[in-house]
């Protein structure tokens, strides 16, 4: 979905992650940034479109679900901030005592954009806000959002949270056609740009107009007889491209970056072992990777070594879909030559004495941490470079990190003591500035 409201905001790709929680998307982490999964059939009223949706982390827009035409000049977006710090002054920003009071400096004046909301096309121009549908939104709670449009193009949209009706609006849109889009945004100014993650459970499209009203719950729409082949055909299409999508995702594989340590430039010709499942080898190209496709899923001993540098120490991924991994290799030490005094003959091969070898010089260790001693500090140096989290922004879960509870009791303890690894909303990531130092 694209349009005047596009204008100034970053296009990014969304790319959803399944398990056993929903499809994952969690790409917007920024101000300015809007992305969209839109589906490539588009369909004429009457019909109702619903979406089941969880927001874990809210810093925007972490969810959204829309109808909107081709050029993107009729639609509704019923989309979810569900951050209760989003908004600026009281005004209609929900829930006092936790919103607006004391006013937030990041936003200005008399803005909320804390709740779920609606937004209209109306045949050109801008997207303009119309509805708040629920005031009092949050984390880690299960909405469902329906829209229903008739075959004379009046839409009746709204939100409910288990079988609980929160709110609704109306409005015409037209009889479109209409595609079915899920999106995820953030504008600015924001109060803490990203991240943002949401999780979708399900979403349908029936050929069949439902009333939403205060006295009704707004869950999965009734079924019909008499339905036209069409819409069975539509909806059928719809499906595959879901199964096909989730097939597409499930295809295993990595791939493996070798960088510079020190100046992350990619390192070609470097050699990369993979024990597992499979036995694999590979050399890198010019951008220092290396692709394995079509592997057996599971656990992965990766390990890399290249001419001038120090062999990596291996590290275990799991590989269960497409998955990228960086391995940084650290340069040897240059040892400086012994010169030779001027007028003194050059010695031959047979009276040159071999020098003992010069152990190499030990690296000053980094700053311990009660319960590690250097060495396991540098390992988990390198797992916060390797898995990239290197900022407030990247930062990643010690479980995502692979790193065990004695880690986070640990930083739990030193909290504010140590300048090295920092937290932030149960999250951790490498301060780098204070590694050089």
């Amino acid at each position: 979905m694209s349009g005047p409201d596009d204008v100034g905001f970053s296009i990014i790709p969304l790319k959803p992650a399944f398990s056993s929680s929903g499809m994952e998307i969690a790409q917007v982490n920024a101000s300015q940034e809007v992305g969209t999964i839109e589906s490539l059939a588009s369909f004429t009223p009457p019909f109702t479109a619903s979406a089941t949706v969880e927001a874990t982390v809210s810093n925007g827009h972490s969810f959204g679900f829309a109808i909107s035409t081709a050029n993107a000049s009729s639609g509704v977006l019923v989309y979810g901030n569900v951050n209760p710090t989003n908004c600026s002054h009281l005004i209609d920003c929900g829930d006092p005592s936790i919103c607006g009071s004391p006013a937030n400096s990041a936003i200005p004046p008399n803005q909320c954009y804390y709740g779920i909301d609606a937004k209209m096309g109306r045949g050109g121009g801008s997207w303009q806000h119309v509805a708040k549908l629920f005031l009092t939104p949050n984390v880690n709670i299960t909405y469902t959002v329906q829209i229903s449009v008739d075959a004379s193009g009046n839409a009746q949209f709204g939100v409910s949270q288990g079988g609980q009706f929160l709110g609704a609006s109306s409005a015409r849109v037209g009889t479109g056609p209409f595609s079915i889009i899920m999106e995820q945004g953030e504008g600015a100014p924001v109060a803490h740009p990203g991240p943002n993650q949401a999780y979708w459970m399900s979403v349908l499209l029936t050929p069949t107009t439902t009333t939403i009203t205060a006295t009704t719950s707004v869950g999965p729409p009734p079924t019909s007889s008499g339905i036209p082949l069409i819409y069975w055909i539509l909806l059928i299409a719809v499906l595959l491209l879901i199964f096909i999508i989730l097939l597409w995702y499930r295809r295993r594989g990595f791939n493996v970056t070798v960088q510079d340590a020190r100046t992350r430039s990619p390192i070609q010709g470097a050699s990369v072992l993979a024990d597992g499942p499979e036995s694999l080898s590979g050399v890198t190209e010019n951008d220092g990777r290396v692709k394995f496709g079509k592997v057996k899923e599971g656990d992965y001993s990766i390990r890399a070594n290249a001419p001038g540098y120090l062999s990596s120490v291996p590290v275990t991924i799991e590989v269960k879909k497409k998955t990228e991994y960086t391995v940084l290799l650290d340069r040897i030490a240059p040892v400086a030559s012994e010169g030779v005094a001027g007028g003194v003959p050059t010695p031959t091969a047979s009276s040159v004495t071999q020098p003992e070898p010069i152990a190499p010089t030990k690296q000053e260790e980094p700053e311990e941490i009660e319960g590690f001693g250097g060495p396991r500090i540098r390992e988990i140096i390198r797992t916060f470079q390797t898995k990239g989290a290197i900022s407030p922004e990247t930062a990643l879960t010690a479980e995502e990190l692979g790193l065990s509870r004695l880690f986070v009791r640990i930083m739990k303890r030193r909290r504010g003591k140590t300048t090295i690894f920092m937290e932030i909303n149960g999250r951790y990531y490498l301060n780098q500035k204070a590694l050089q130092e």
